[in-house]
């Protein structure tokens, strides 16, 4: 907003600082927050490649991996960074998400001040993108890493745009590009940048055709040649085209993982209804968010319920696009949150929600610069300013405070999945994720309740097969084999790619003895997802018991082809070689194992044995102090031997 102060470096500078206090004093207790058992164990704390950390491979590996149903390999090797950096010290990881999320704040700041020459509009549309509590979501999970570090990315591409724009050549167009891919490959939100540059040549860099001067406001701060949309669109092709296969490999990645939403689950018609709805939803939540939560559920919507959304919707466009002369501004934040909105609005369903606030991250981003804008223009005289300034920094602590007890609820899977079934009712996701968090208290009769009310509230819900899957589980922790096999069944009945379930069926069958049916289910497993460690390990111990050498063998070498630090598999395979009398292979797998770590004893003890049969007595009594000292059993047990 223009109050009279003077844009200089300095006052710019003044800015950012403050902008970072108050990022970071509202969100400062992220530091403090756990993982959460919702999508964090499959991006970082079950994720062995994350946990492996920064290698060759790994950064190789994250190109074509597709696990998480999404093909953001920029993600996955933030998420390894941060894994050799901070281990799994929860802080550090939540640190890094704040800390980009701090830049995306500045270099929103620094995009409108650049591309509009004002200040403090710029400033309090920044100031709104740092505390607005809906934004906690992409800051405080860190699954959503993806969502921060591709708006990153996004706000980089816009302003190496501006500077494409004052000086046009290849030089300066690379850049652009370079940061439109790098954010695809962080989240392919960024489908809809190419159509929003269109929007920012409309306003503000007043490139098109469109006359966007009038006396009643104030002139563009870009003077431009106006070029015809045909030379706007052509300009963008490089753009389009990565759009295009951005789309076409998330498709892919989405259809492999089993994500997307079939019709005859959701019909289009539902699906139109939420749409029109969400969109209202969130111009709510915009103005009141008082009850933002991390899921919220599909409804059988009927016509009747959706037309004031419908309403709301069309009077809002008329008015923008009434005044798209007067106030150009209206229209480029409106169709700046319509259309980023898009890709998941839902009629495309990825997932169980109907909406979920990490949706509107960059979609806000619209809204506040059109409310930033006309508030400034409606505010003339010196008394309104005043009033406007006091308003303003009312409604800033006001979001501060929002936003810090929205943190609250992120502070484990217990306070983050009790809010959910506060906030919504039958809520199967939440009901299974509280029910999760039970199994790791030892609540295991309490968290069985949840599953079992998981699949009551909704018995034909797609994700009841996760419920069916965590069912099994808890009931094979009760040693209920019989029981666990049948919700195992179950959830493959539902879903019958289900990995996961194939692996805890095979487990349970092997436990009880049925040692060729669980070989049969850890090959299903394997079928579906090849290059998962734990599969091979589970099959390579299976074929022990069978007696197949031969074959266990090979699966504990593909466990090291998958992840060459897995020290067990390197254990194993040296416990195999010794049955067969390869000695120099079993000692170098022993070897390994106890590079990766130091403190494994059943490796020390074997290597112990092989060394005193070469007579190297000095380094075997060594090593086996060493397994004695980590594991005083394997003292009783060179007694029994």
């Amino acid at each position: 907003m223009q109050i009279g102060f003077v844009s200089t470096r300095q006052t710019k500078i003044l800015i950012v600082l403050i902008l970072i206090v108050l990022t970071l004093s509202a969100y400062w207790q992220v530091q403090n927050l756990e993982f959460v058992n919702y999508d964090d164990q499959l991006y970082v704390t079950h994720n062995f490649k994350t946990r492996a950390g920064i290698t060759w491979s790994n950064i190789s590996y994250s190109f074509t991996d597709i696990r998480t149903s999404n093909w953001h390999p920029l993600t996955m090797m933030s998420h390894m960074l941060d894994w050799e950096l901070f281990n799994d010290k929860a802080g550090g990881h939540h640190w890094t998400s704040l800390i980009i999320h701090i830049l995306n704040t500045v270099l929103l700041f620094l995009f409108l001040s650049k591309s509009t020459g004002t200040i403090w509009r710029s400033a309090l549309v920044s100031a709104l993108f740092a505390v607005h509590p809906i934004n906690v979501e992409s800051v405080a999970w860190i699954a959503e890493r993806k969502n921060v570090l591709s708006t990153f990315f996004w706000l980089l591409t816009m302003l190496f745009y501006i500077g494409y724009v004052k000086r046009p050549g290849w030089k300066t167009y690379l850049p652009v590009v370079i940061c439109f891919a790098l954010g695809l490959m962080s989240k392919p939100m960024l489908v809809t940048l190419p159509f929003v540059l269109l929007l920012i040549d409309y306003w503000p860099l007043n490139r098109t055709e469109i006359d966007t001067q009038n006396e009643t406001v104030v002139q563009p701060f870009f003077k431009n040649r106006r070029d015809p949309l045909s030379f706007l669109l052509l300009e963008k092709i490089p753009l389009f085209v990565l759009t295009t296969i951005s789309i076409i490999v998330t498709v892919y990645a989405a259809r492999n993982a089993s994500t997307i939403v079939h019709f005859n689950l959701i019909p289009m018609s539902q699906r139109i209804n939420n749409a029109i709805l969400s969109y209202a939803l969130y111009l709510k939540q915009l103005f009141w968010p008082n009850d933002l939560t991390v899921l919220y559920l599909h409804a059988d919507l009927q016509i009747i319920e959706i037309l004031p959304a419908a309403f709301l919707l069309i009077v809002v466009t008329g008015i923008c696009c009434r005044y798209y002369k007067q106030y150009p501004y209206l229209i480029f934040g409106w169709f700046w949150y319509l259309g980023t909105l898009v890709p998941v609005i839902g009629i495309v369903q990825v997932g169980s929600q109907s909406m979920a606030d990490r949706y509107a991250y960059i979609p806000f981003i619209g809204m506040f610069i059109s409310l930033s804008w006309v508030a400034a223009d409606l505010v003339r005289n010196r008394l309104l300013k005043i009033i406007a300034v006091f308003f303003i920094v009312f409604v800033l602590i006001g979001l501060s405070v929002a936003t810090h007890k929205q943190i609250s609820y992120w502070k484990n899977s217990f306070t983050l999945f009790e809010r959910a079934l506060r906030v919504t009712n039958g809520n199967a996701i939440a009901l299974i994720g509280m029910g999760n968090e039970l199994i790791k208290q030892g609540k295991i009769d309490d968290a069985i309740l949840y599953f079992q009310e998981a699949i009551k509230v909704n018995p034909k819900n797609p994700v009841n097969y996760v419920a069916f899957l965590s069912l099994g589980h808890a009931l094979s922790l009760q040693k209920k084999d019989a029981e666990a096999i049948e919700a195992f069944r179950k959830s493959l009945a539902i879903n019958p790619t289900c990995t996961e379930a194939y692996h805890k069926l095979g487990f349970v069958l092997f436990q009880s003895g049925r040692v060729d049916e669980a070989i049969a289910a850890y090959q299903k497993a394997i079928a579906f997802n090849s290059d998962y460690p734990t599969y091979h390990d589970s099959l390579g111990n299976a074929y022990i018991r069978q007696g197949k050498t031969e074959k266990a063998i090979n699966e504990y070498k593909e466990v090291l082809r998958i992840q060459p630090d897995n020290a067990g598999a390197h254990n194993n395979l040296g416990m195999l070689f010794m049955q067969q009398g390869k000695v120099e292979q079993a000692l170098e797998h022993y070897q390994e194992a106890l590079r990766i770590q130091p403190l494994f004893a059943n490796a020390h003890y074997r290597l112990s044995i092989i060394l005193k049969q070469k007579g190297m007595n000095e380094k075997a009594n060594y090593h086996y102090n060493e397994a004695i000292r980590i594991n005083p059993e394997f003292e009783r047990r060179k007694m029994n031997e």
